[in-house]
């Protein structure tokens, strides 16, 4: 069949895939350098430290010592310029979030609820305004109205000041490759580092509070916006900027009257991405004084898990209304979907003046009524309210007892699942990296990453897992990084299958969309709660959960790289009398390569990010060190941990980046 795919790919002038003697493959090479990697950690199975245990104890009490230089230049009268300006940001923005707080809370439950529910109605449809009535509803029936408004006004601030750096970095970006080519790294690293490893940096700059909480969400915010807008103002047709060109029109004109209106779609697309990249950050900002929903779910976590979870369901709500809202609003007022004369207009332009008149009414009406800015103020409204919180907390504590009881039959699937992860896959893989001699597994891995990626890959291996050994948590890295390729495995292997499936089958497609697009929804930080109660065992939910955020990625590339494939290079193979399944092993798989790597570069990162947030429920690694820097203020334990999370995000995209541009090179 291999025959098969080169003259039909000859002939439709899609390149061939190269081929080489199965023992030169890299499959062959990467088993075997694994191979001595065993055999070294059979037969050196002893301590091998790294020689750098004074310099990594010294290293830390430096960076403690530094920290407490730096919190007496912070407190002291006479602070010089670099400080003042930090504290000066840091008080514009408390004072930004506070501000938004008190309006939200202003203008009463009713208020904030009408104006959410008819400003989405307006501008997104009927459909996306009744998700956003049920979401605020939700918030009050819950109890956890004040902290879901605390919650909306941390983002609502992340949100604007990433949205105002984002955009004009993006039009720049789009309409200047010098200015794309100069922020691309820049985007790289911001997306490769999870969120949990800047933390620690943040809080030094910063302090704990609001100002901290945005100033990291907006880190984690930013690149969505500036990528996406720049695809945007780069995706308006050639020749309709050379006609606005042609009849003069100035650049200032060129970007108000021609780019920016036709691709608002993608603008406002950049902004609902921007806005569920803020919440998932705002929920972990809870860990340094965000307050809000996050606060609730980390307090909950150790002591009353019933409240976590509902908090949790809280976040999952406003997430899914905030995403439909924002789609649903991009795609409403997408210019080239809507063609407006002037009636239609003068229409439009009525509509809007009657939702600005009823969220100016209903406020008043509220005001005039007497109503709090607590959900609610009527003593018998509140008593229903409690009595239906305490219902939703009794019903959710009685699921988890019913999960966590070894007599039922989810307890009698998720304690062997568990056990399996844990027994079978991680074990094994934590024991093989992590009491190896370090000088083995070091080369073992700059060899694998030179096999499946090439030379500059390997070379950043080096330097990276060196880095990591020197600061003095090697064994914590290998920890880490045994949970993020067991999790990787297999996300990697439902979502390739899935993806194949989504890609033959529209039927298969159909029913995985709605499921793909609520798990990437989700805060990364949700993911987590419920399987620490489903997994009897603690390090195993951080790795379920890196699965969940992760996989939907790979299905959704791969299904778009399978779809992708020339349909000549299908037919022709079926002309030389290839099946469906040769034509989708021996065609479709191998040309959708590209996309299916990508699927893995982006769901290992994806895992990453989870992963190392599952310290905080117990996993280990270098996630429990970066939690316990920030929950016990041990500042160089943690500023190390995050580093060495900061470098072993940076391997793993290279490598797997590598693994796709080494891919091209062997295509012709």
């Amino acid at each position: 069949m291999s025959g098969v795919v080169a003259e039909a790919s000859t002939v439709v002038t899609t390149p061939a895939l190269s081929h080489r003697p199965w023992w030169r493959g890299q499959p062959v090479q990467v088993a075997l350098v694994i191979a001595a990697m065993w055999l070294a950690y059979r037969a050196l199975r002893l301590e091998y430290p790294w020689p750098s245990r004074l310099a990594w104890e010294t290293l830390q009490f430096e960076l403690d010592r530094f920290q407490v230089w730096l919190i007496e230049q912070r407190s002291a009268e006479d602070k010089n310029v670099v400080f003042a300006v930090f504290d000066g940001f840091r008080a514009l923005i408390d004072d930004l979030v506070r501000w938004l707080e008190e309006l939200l809370l202003w203008l009463t439950w009713v208020g904030t609820g009408a104006a959410g529910t008819l400003l989405v109605w307006r501008f997104g449809g009927l459909r996306a305004a009744l998700i956003t009535l049920a979401a605020f509803a939700l918030f009050a029936l819950t109890g956890l109205w004040a902290e879901s408004v605390q919650t909306l006004a941390l983002m609502l601030a992340a949100v604007g000041l990433s949205l105002a750096v984002g955009i004009p970095l993006g039009i720049a970006a789009g309409r200047s490759r010098q200015v794309a080519r100069f922020l691309t790294p820049v985007l790289d690293a911001a997306q490769i580092v999870p969120a949990f490893a800047y933390l620690m940096p943040v809080v030094i700059l910063f302090s704990v509070g609001p100002a901290a909480a945005v100033v990291a969400t907006m880190v984690y915010a930013i690149p969505p916006s500036v990528r996406i807008t720049a695809l945007g103002i780069r995706g308006v047709p050639v020749n309709t900027v050379e006609a606005a060109a042609s009849m003069g029109s100035t650049r200032t004109q060129m970007l108000t009257k021609v780019q920016l209106p036709l691709a608002r779609r993608m603008v406002l697309l950049g902004v609902n991405q921007t806005i569920l990249f803020a919440l998932s950050m705002v929920v972990i900002a809870g860990l340094i004084g965000g307050g809000g929903l996050g606060a609730v779910v980390n307090s909950g976590l150790s002591s009353t898990p019933s409240v976590a979870l509902l908090a949790g369901l809280v976040i999952v709500v406003m997430a899914i209304a905030l995403d439909r809202a924002t789609e649903a609003i991009a795609e409403r007022t997408d210019p080239a979907r809507r063609h407006l004369d002037a009636a239609r207009l003068r229409i439009v332009r009525l509509q809007t003046a009657a939702v600005a008149a009823g969220i100016v009414v209903v406020i008043a009406a509220a005001k005039l009524a007497g109503v709090g800015s607590t959900y609610p103020a009527a003593a018998g409204v509140r008593q229903r309210t409690v009595t239906a919180q305490e219902w939703l907390l009794t019903r959710i504590q009685s699921v988890l007892d019913y999960v966590q009881d070894p007599t039922s039959w989810i307890f009698s699937v998720t304690e062997p699942t568990g056990i399996f992860i844990l027994q079978k896959l991680l074990l094994p893989l934590q024991q093989f990296l992590v009491e190896g001699p370090w000088f083995t597994t070091l080369l073992g891995l700059t060899f694998v990453a030179f096999v499946v990626s090439g030379l500059r890959p390997a070379l950043t291996t080096f330097v990276m897992l060196g880095a990591i050994g020197v600061t003095g948590v090697w064994g914590l890295a290998m920890d880490t990084l045994s949970q993020v390729l067991v999790a990787t495995l297999i996300a990697v292997v439902i979502g390739v299958g899935l993806g194949i499936a989504a890609a033959e089958s529209k039927l298969v497609s159909k029913a995985m969309r709605p499921v793909n697009d609520v798990l990437q929804t989700l805060p990364q930080l949700v993911y987590i709660i419920p399987f620490i109660y489903l997994m009897p065992v603690s390090i195993v939910p951080g790795i379920v959960a890196g699965v969940l955020y992760a996989f939907p990625v790979v299905v959704r590339l791969v299904e778009r790289g399978l779809h992708d494939v020339a349909p000549q290079s299908v037919e022709a193979a079926g002309a030389f009398g290839a099946t469906r399944r040769q034509v989708l092993t021996k065609v479709k798989i191998p040309l959708a390569g590209d996309a299916i790597m990508l699927g893995v570069n982006q769901g290992i990162i994806m895992v990453l990010a989870v992963v190392v947030i599952g310290g905080l429920v117990g996993s280990g690694g270098l996630g429990y060190e970066v939690a316990q820097g920030l929950v016990r203020g041990y500042f160089g334990q943690g500023v190390i941990a995050s580093f060495a999370i900061l470098a072993l995000g940076i391997t793993l995209d290279r490598v797997t980046q590598g693994t796709r541009k080494a891919r091209k090179e062997g295509l012709g």
